[in-house]
């Protein structure tokens, strides 16, 4: 399918804890509906001072020096802000929207680069870390 809707995305267990998986094959390039009818992820969060939040939720966060990208409501999180990380990603963003890097079967696990976005090199060391 070359482009995705609010039914091709369900949250299921994964081997990180909860990931976003397709609900049917998605073809490479892709635009991925992740935050709803023609959001992107700029439209789907806040930015905020890093203090004002705890650890647990800063792990939902996208982190810059003091300032944090968050969710508009932790409460109605956006499935793409359950979008996990791997070397071997099959997801790609352009200007805060994402798409399909190669042909997505039905079932997979959207997988992104943390890498890419544009994360103080300090943070992602202390992810990292955290992980093992």
């Amino acid at each position: 399918m070359n482009k995705t809707n609010e039914f091709s995305f369900i949250l299921k267990p994964s081997q990180h804890g909860v990931g976003v998986f397709a609900t049917h094959d998605i073809v490479k390039d892709a635009k991925l509906r992740l935050f709803g009818d023609d959001k992107s992820l700029e439209d789907g969060m806040r930015i905020l001072p890093k203090e004002k939040f705890e650890k647990k939720f800063i792990d939902f966060c996208i982190e810059f020096e003091d300032k944090v990208f968050a969710p508009n409501d932790f409460g109605q999180m956006e499935i793409g802000w359950y979008l996990n990380h791997s070397k071997d990603f099959n997801a790609y963003h352009k200007d805060y929207n994402w798409f399909a890097s190669r042909n997505i079967k039905e079932g997979e696990e959207i997988l992104i680069d943390y890498n890419s976005l544009g994360e103080p090199e300090e943070v992602k060391k202390e992810y990292y870390q955290n992980m093992n």
